[in-house]
């Protein structure tokens, strides 16, 4: 797995990002330097659609994304990291601390042999009553019943203390191109909060916005 701000290991793997005490407010270790060795078969256009959930759906939510939850509301925000809106995962209070999870996730149609690069903003809005934790990745990865991970980053928040901070930005390169015989892969945010919450507003609050992923 790789894993975001991590300056120094930005390109390593199996190294765990916990959020347990500092302040990060944007990694701004882009890849730069890793695309530029990399070979370049395709044009660097993007492919997600509605990456800034400006677009409301007929059936769903936000146009092109399709929402799972359990205790997590997902809603629009118009708290923006660009543009006017966001997509905000609301943890629903309960009797007991409890894990409770969301998902969001869009199918996206690419090329073989194209590296892909993937990027978001994510915003740990507030916390709500008995927090315990925060857990938050993103994943590009391709098959179904067998899913292999082209990108995958993992976000730890152990602290109350790192809520209200605004926006963070994240952005990881592939490691390695698109299969010779995939088409599709499915880009997932994934939320998994551990609290108690408390009604009408003491919930905790997530939000993510400017998603993109291109080839390269």
């Amino acid at each position: 797995m790789d894993y975001d701000f991590i300056p120094s290991n930005y390109y390593e793997q199996d190294e765990k990002e916990k959020k347990s005490g500092s302040k990060h407010k944007c990694n701004n270790n882009t890849p730069s330097n890793q695309v530029n060795t990399l070979s370049r078969p395709c044009a660097p256009v993007e492919l997600v659609k509605n990456g800034g959930f400006e677009e409301l759906g007929a059936f769903e939510l936000f146009t092109d994304w399709v929402r799972e939850s359990n205790n997590i509301r997902i809603s629009g925000s118009l708290i923006a990291h660009e543009g006017l809106g966001s997509a905000s995962f609301n943890a629903t209070p309960t009797q007991e601390i409890q894990d409770k999870t969301g998902r969001l996730f869009q199918n996206v149609t690419v090329n073989p042999g194209c590296f892909l690069v993937l990027s978001y903003a994510t915003n740990f809005l507030q916390v709500g009553a008995d927090f315990e934790g925060l857990d938050f990745s993103a994943r590009v990865y391709y098959g179904n019943n067998t899913q292999t991970n082209l990108i995958n980053i993992e976000t730890r928040y152990t602290s109350d203390f790192l809520a209200g901070t605004g926006y963070d930005f994240h952005q990881k390169v592939s490691n390695v191109p698109v299969p010779s015989n995939v088409t599709s892969v499915t880009v997932e945010f994934m939320i998994r909060v551990t609290d108690k919450g408390a009604p009408p507003a003491d919930i905790t609050q997530f939000l993510l916005d400017s998603v993109s992923l291109r080839a390269i």
